[in-house]
């Protein structure tokens, strides 16, 4: 499959989890031991059910209510993309691009695990992208994770 032109509106976006844990880089480098990053997923899974979903600017709640009010204790019934924000903190710096969703793969990961996602192939997340935010910097570092509908 070649690569195909896409734009992301925000009229297909269909939600956003914010998570209260600061995004790693994910430079610890990935060797035959995967010790630091089943801890990484592990945190991120005891994070994650404390966070908070932003359907639109006047609709949030916790993920709890979303998962059981919206989802109906389901995963996502349709394939999405998805964009990894890392919202810096006081004293941090921008990352190269790449640091970003290096550092988001155990997140990702732990989306499917905790059963937002079906699974995190291409069958069911079509594209992501990592993105980073500094002007936040007085509630930082959290991640928001902003799901849109795939167009194909």
């Amino acid at each position: 499959m070649q690569f195909q032109d896409f734009s992301i509106s925000a009229k297909d976006k269909l939600f956003t989890l914010v998570i209260n844990k600061e995004l790693k880089n994910g430079n610890t480098g990935r060797t035959k031991h995967f010790s630091a990053a089943h801890r990484d997923k592990q945190q991120w899974l005891a994070e994650i059910p404390h966070s908070r979903v932003v359907a639109t600017p006047e609709v949030e709640m916790t993920l709890r209510q979303f998962y059981h009010e919206v989802l109906l204790e389901n995963v996502l019934a349709q394939r999405v993309g998805l964009v990894v924000e890392r919202v810096l903190g006081k004293r941090q710096r921008l990352w190269d691009h790449d640091s970003t969703l290096r550092g988001a793969k155990e997140l990702v990961d732990s989306l499917v695990t905790y059963g937002i996602l079906e699974d995190d192939s291409a069958k069911h997340v079509a594209w992501c992208l990592g993105v980073q935010d500094p002007d936040d910097k007085e509630n930082g570092p959290y991640v928001r994770v902003h799901f849109f509908e795939s167009q194909g």
